[in-house]
């Protein structure tokens, strides 16, 4: 039975870091509030920013995807004494060059330095810019919990609600 469902996916590929969660969930909401959760943690900033995470919003209409919405053009990361930074994709902050962080004599005080060892304290802000995000509703039967679904390009099921694909 085909049911449809969002697919929030954040990851990095294995190298320095390694990343690969997935949010299975039947609701915008849902979506909503795990990604807001996972932008709380100052480690997965510095992987939107210098490491080139992906982050996507997949839907799928009867167990199909149809859809694949990259997120980051929709993202604004506020530091307290740095420009707003937001993205034109993954990979490509606008507005910060953190090349600059790999020129300094002193990793401790690079910005880079500090997201990833979650030393920014509460001078950080992130705005995700919903209302820009045209996200298609989903249509038939939804995912529930207990349900297992296919993801694109996943050769194992996912089921409803929190994956981590590591390893």
């Amino acid at each position: 039975m085909s049911r449809s469902f969002y697919d929030l996916n954040f990851g990095v590929h294995p190298g320095g870091a390694e990343k690969d969660v997935h949010y299975v969930r039947r609701t915008l909401e849902e979506v909503k509030r795990d990604l807001s959760v996972e932008l709380l943690d100052q480690r997965n900033i510095y992987l939107l920013c210098y490491y080139g995470a992906w982050l996507n919003l997949d839907g799928y209409q009867n167990g199909r995807r149809t859809e694949s919405i990259d997120l980051h053009p929709f993202l604004e990361i506020s530091i307290e004494g740095y420009p707003p930074i937001t993205f034109s994709g993954p990979q490509q902050p606008v507005d910060y060059s953190f090349s600059m962080d790999e020129e300094s004599e002193d990793d401790s005080s690079e910005l880079s330095h500090r997201m990833w060892h979650r030393r920014l304290g509460q001078r950080v802000g992130i705005t995700v810019h919903w209302d820009s995000i045209s996200v298609p509703p989903l249509c038939r039967r939804t995912v529930s919990e207990g349900d297992s679904v296919t993801l694109y390009g996943r050769p194992f099921p996912a089921s409803y609600g929190y994956q981590d694909f590591r390893g």
